[in-house]
């Protein structure tokens, strides 16, 4: 058991601690506050029994979980032993004291404290279970967010795979029709993880729904018009969040897709007869600046085609001792081949929990 006795006075406090030992007791003597605290950080005691008031109300302040008793060498009044339990002193003894009741006062403060911290772990126990089922709540609508998976739109085939590092994502996806001739998609990476994060993915949600009903033609043509409209909603919302999004316009009849970048890296890859290539582009994140305008890359699908979307997630997978240029090798490796369990696979990812939300989706021109 480790006891620390804070008194000024030496001679006192070795009187006292010769007391300790002989009920078996370990006490350490401090002749000031200071070290009584070092004590306390280097090894926490279970018991402080203090001979001033400042130090042991002090003391008790700064180690909420160690019980701080005040000892005094007269008559203490009710005012006193008032002053002393309001500022969080667990008894006031008056020295000299028998063994007889020292070592009942020690194991009645020591039950007391084992009780109060059983009690308390329960207590966190039962928030951290109710903790998880909301979020196991709000992981189950989040995921009846997303489209269905795989998708078709015309001879257009969406995929997504969504990895996330806690219960719930900051990353997230869409795709659907915004008229019979246009469909769009997007991949978006929330700053930051939980639930915070995850709150923004259903105002992207809510994005979605309103740009099929509020979409204007100029939107079609020039997608980082959307991106634009995001950016205006998310400052105006003042949620402290900001969004890496890439977002794309696809048309049915002419078979192109219209790319713009809102600061997400990696860069969209496009494959080609077995060949995969960056698209590159620049743009700002959303949500973080008044001004910001987005150039759109424009690509054409002929069968077979495929653009594959990663969040930077899974470069963060591939661990620290790889270089950029070697993730990046890696990312056009696995995006050249065909279907989602492949891709994934090429990817030779490490095991265990993620460090970041990962998420890959792909658009392929069927044959």
């Amino acid at each position: 058991m480790g006891l620390v006795v804070v008194d000024p006075d030496e001679k006192a406090s070795a009187t006292f601690c010769q007391q300790l030992a002989h009920l078996n007791l370990e006490p350490v003597p401090a002749v000031n506050v200071k070290i009584a605290q070092e004590l306390c950080d280097h090894a926490l005691p279970e018991l402080m029994i203090c001979s001033q008031m400042d130090w042991a109300q002090q003391l008790a302040s700064d180690n909420r979980r160690v019980p701080v008793v005040l000892t005094v060498p007269e008559s203490f009044s009710e005012e006193m032993l008032l002053d002393a339990l309001r500022g969080g002193l667990a008894d006031v003894w008056e020295l000299p004291v028998d063994d007889e009741f020292l070592k009942a006062r020690i194991d009645e403060l020591l039950e007391r404290t084992r009780k109060g911290a059983t009690q308390a772990e329960a207590r966190l126990h039962e928030h951290v279970e109710e903790l998880q089922r909301d979020q196991r709540a709000g992981r189950y609508i989040q995921m009846g967010m997303l489209p269905p998976n795989p998708m078709g739109i015309d001879r257009y085939r969406l995929q997504h795979r969504i990895i996330p590092s806690l219960i719930l994502s900051g990353d997230f996806v869409d795709y659907f029709r915004i008229t019979d001739r246009y469909f769009a998609f997007y991949v978006a990476d929330v700053s930051g993880h939980g639930a915070s994060s995850a709150f923004v993915t259903v105002l992207l949600k809510n994005f979605s729904r309103r740009l099929r009903r509020e979409y204007r033609p100029s939107m079609i043509a020039e997608p980082g018009e959307i991106l634009a409209w995001i950016n205006r909603e998310l400052l105006d919302q003042k949620i402290d969040k900001h969004v890496a999004m890439m977002l794309a316009v696809g048309d049915l009849e002419t078979d192109t897709v219209r790319l713009v970048n809102g600061g997400h890296f990696p860069p969209a890859i496009v494959v080609r007869e077995g060949r995969a290539e960056f698209v590159e582009q620049r743009g700002r994140p959303i949500g973080l600046f008044e001004e910001v305008s987005f150039d759109a890359a424009t690509i054409e699908f002929t069968a077979g085609d495929r653009l594959v979307l990663f969040s930077d997630g899974v470069l963060d997978a591939m661990g620290d001792e790889m270089s950029l240029d070697e993730k990046e090798a890696r990312l056009l490796n696995a995006a050249g081949s065909e279907g989602m369990d492949r891709i994934w696979e090429k990817l030779d990812l490490p095991g265990g929990a993620a460090r970041d939300d990962m998420t890959c989706l792909t658009v392929v021109r069927e044959t």
